[in-house]
């Protein structure tokens, strides 16, 4: 500050070679810092504005950034647009059978794209719960199976359809996209030519007559051109769009027509902020964005300039409308954020109950059917519980499948240790039907009789057999019993 003091004294003066005197040099810092001391809360100052400012813009732009992109996303495929008309359904909580049922009802739909997500959605939950399915009849397979050469095998009916009614899906899909791409690619190539024919109409070769004509048809041949890819399309309006401007604001147009076509506009483009003045009191939230995001494509589609007196003024109006839809649209979104929060919180405590069963002792076969009935009715409530946030739905959907996982080992062993015990009751069944056998025959009464007795008595101490040699057993034994 100093330096720049001395400075400008020398240009105030017009002289180089001027000394300062100490005092003069003492009044100049301090007067340097006093600068300083007044000058930071004023900068600070200016520095928030401006922080202040540019996130509103920030904000702003978000909000139509959010609208373009849908718009974009739809001008590349119209029957987008009617994906909105279709119910998106929490479908983590639907069965196997009515995830099955709902997408058979919605591959019959004529236009694929508008319930391609909606099929997403449901292939993403068949799936999760299908895989854990598989999972469990792999373990009970594993538990039971006797013959390490076999193999796991499991074929459901429901998966056959699943995957049939899906692939109809994926046909349709395909033959969609095929048919798009070459229509995307010509319809763009129509837009571009239609660019180029505006940029000569600002110098025109023809009278103002025959020009007014061009543009007209111009207008018109855009307005049919078609869709266009996404990623092309806010390029390519706005490209349209600076060229129309100009040949309203730089062609010498007859003022009375000129002004007369910017009137309408404007009217038009009042008309719609009229409506966006209603929207943002709609309490469907969903509805009314889609609304918005409709009327934003009629006022970049349909509705020439205005005049540029307005353009600034009425354009702020309709971005500032938008942002409070879109702010609306946001509390909605956060909401749903918040009952996906709760939705994990209660998954997480069904999973810490499974945790817990899977490590409650039980020592009978009655009272492991109480366990095996309470872990049913918390795999009901987990699919039940709804949608969680994304970014841990396979984290949450892993930490079930391994809480159910343990308790299914913690099953199977207790399962596999009666089934030894079965076994072995087995073997000594057979044993005492082996000596029965031997003494059907006998006519040794005195001896054999007292024999037979405590032979009937062992048994009735035995415990279970394995189900399926139960009544056989019994009956060898039964019979060789009544011979005797």
């Amino acid at each position: 500050m100093l330096e720049e003091k001395n400075d400008n004294l020398q240009d105030a003066d017009g002289k180089l070679g001027i000394e300062v005197s100490d005092s003069t040099q003492d009044d100049a810092v301090e007067t340097s810092d006093s600068e300083i001391v007044a000058e930071t809360p004023a900068a600070a100052s200016e520095i928030e504005t401006e922080n202040v400012v540019a996130t509103a813009e920030d904000d702003h732009q978000d909000a139509l950034d959010a609208i373009t992109n849908s718009n974009a996303e739809e001008s590349e495929d119209e029957t987008l647009k009617e994906r909105h008309d279709i119910p998106m359904q929490d479908y983590d909580t639907f069965s196997l059978d009515a995830l099955v049922d709902e997408l058979k009802k919605l591959v019959n739909t004529d236009k694929a794209m508008s319930v391609k997500d909606h099929i997403e959605e449901i292939k993403k939950s068949f799936l999760l719960q299908y895989n854990h399915l598989i999972e469990e009849k792999r373990e009970e397979f594993n538990a039971s199976n006797q013959d390490p050469n076999e193999e796991f095998e499991y074929h459901s009916p429901l998966k056959s359809k699943f995957d049939e009614y899906y692939n109809i899906f994926r046909e349709k899909r395909n033959e969609h996209f095929k048919h798009l791409q070459t229509n995307l690619k010509s319809n763009l190539e129509t837009r571009l030519a239609i660019v180029e024919e505006l940029k000569e109409l600002i110098n025109p070769q023809e009278n103002i007559k025959d020009t007014l004509k061009h543009f007209n048809e111009l207008r018109e041949r855009w307005k049919n051109a078609g869709s266009i890819p996404k990623d092309k399309y806010n390029h390519v309006w706005n490209n349209y769009h600076f060229h129309v401007e100009n040949f309203y604001d730089y062609l010498h147009l007859d003022r009375e027509a000129r002004d007369l076509d910017f009137k309408y506009n404007l009217e038009q483009k009042q008309k719609i902020i009229t409506r966006v003045e209603e929207l943002v009191n709609e309490t469907d939230i969903s509805k009314a964005f889609r609304e918005l995001q409709d009327l934003h494509r009629i006022w970049k589609e349909d509705i020439g300039p205005v005049s540029k007196e307005h353009r600034d003024t009425i354009w702020n109006k309709f971005s500032e409308l938008t942002k409070k839809i879109h702010d609306k649209r946001e509390v909605l979104f956060e909401s749903q954020r918040a009952n996906e929060q709760q939705n994990l919180e209660v998954k997480k405590e069904i999973i810490g109950k499974l945790e817990v069963l899977g490590t409650e002792k039980v020592n009978s076969h009655s009272q492991w059917l109480v366990q095996i009935q309470k872990v049913e009715a918390l795999r009901n409530e987990f699919f039940a519980a709804g949608k969680v946030p994304s970014d841990v739905n396979e984290e949450t959907w892993a930490a079930f499948k391994t809480a159910v996982r343990n308790f299914n080992s913690f099953k199977n062993s207790f399962y596999k240790d009666i089934k030894k015990d079965q076994n072995d009751n087995l073997n000594k069944k057979m044993a005492l039907v082996a000596k029965a056998k031997e003494l059907q025959e006998s006519t040794d009464f005195g001896s054999t009789t007292p024999i037979m007795k405590q032979i009937q008595e062992e048994w009735k101490q035995i415990g279970h057999v394995p189900k399926k040699y139960s009544d056989k057993i019994w009956k060898e034994f039964k019979d060789a019993c009544n011979h005797y």
